[in-house]
């Protein structure tokens, strides 16, 4: 049976109102219209939303007070993890896609649900899915992914696996990604393609592992970063291949390594 949570919108402010009803459409959260001086029977809701002052006469409800410009996608993922963390039971099965890359598709589909779609880079990504356990609490929870490119796979699971791998409740799988196209997104849904694979990705079952998988970095994928480096900088700086091995390790972000660069040729040139 699809989750439904009930949600009611306490607003004087149609557009308000209506900006939040679009946003729920396609996901488990349904609107119901209530005036400021409207009573509201909260215990029929799972979350009441309001634009005015939470210091109100529905003590002991979950309230969510909100403003039209606080209004954005990922506010349904917030939504449901406020909701989700009040209730039991918890959601069956979190299953979250990783698609590995120079941007990484990163999705959670919950007991079936897409609920998140999004990309990280990789100094990010352990602090998105320890996000993602927060906002979806569920039984269980499969890390899968993808085997492509094969350097940056390796790195992102062993990543991974240093955080999560000792935690029983939580499995991580590779996916043969050849493999994994025969699942098909609906056409309307609003996924970039990372996101799309990462969906793919979280579809399809794949070996599990229960260690850290061999990794190097390939003298191609240094020179990729090299040449990344160039392009962000207005091909002022070259990161060396020190710098670019801790970029393709997740250990910094090619910003922060192009700033460190930065610093040491100052240095340099005041020596």
């Amino acid at each position: 049976m699809p989750i439904n949570y009930r949600i009611a919108i306490q607003t004087d402010d149609m557009r308000f109102y209506h900006k939040l009803s679009k946003l729920f459409e396609g996901s488990p959260l349904s609107a119901k219209f209530f005036a400021l001086n409207q009573p509201i029977p909260f215990q029929k809701f799972d979350l009441i939303i309001t634009t005015q002052d939470s210091n109100n006469n529905l003590s002991g409800s979950p309230i969510l007070q909100l403003s039209f410009d606080q209004i954005h996608p990922h506010l349904v993922i917030k939504i449901i993890g406020i909701i989700a963390r009040k209730k039991e039971p918890k959601f069956k099965l979190l299953i979250v896609g990783v698609d590995p890359g120079e941007h990484i598709g990163l999705a959670a589909i919950c007991d079936g649900m897409i609920l998140a779609a999004e990309t990280s880079r990789l100094p990010q990504l352990t602090k998105k899915i320890e996000e993602y356990l927060i906002l979806f609490p569920s039984e269980k929870v499969v890390i899968r992914i993808g085997d492509q490119p094969t350097s940056v796979s390796q790195v992102v699971f062993n990543k991974l696996f240093t955080v999560f791998g000792n935690q029983d409740s939580i499995k991580l799988e590779i996916v043969q990604e050849a493999y994994s196209s025969s699942k098909k997104i609906p056409p309307a849904e609003p996924f970039g393609s990372d996101e799309t694979a990462a969906i793919t990705i979280a579809h399809r079952s794949g070996k599990i592992k229960n260690h850290l998988v061999r990794s190097f970095i390939p003298n191609g994928r240094i020179k990729e970063i090299q040449k990344w480096s160039r392009n962000l900088s207005n091909n002022r700086i070259t990161l060396d291949a020190e710098l670019a091995q801790s970029v393709a390790l997740g250990d910094i972000s090619i910003e922060e390594a192009i700033k460190q660069k930065e610093r040491q040729l100052e240095a340099k040139k005041n020596e």
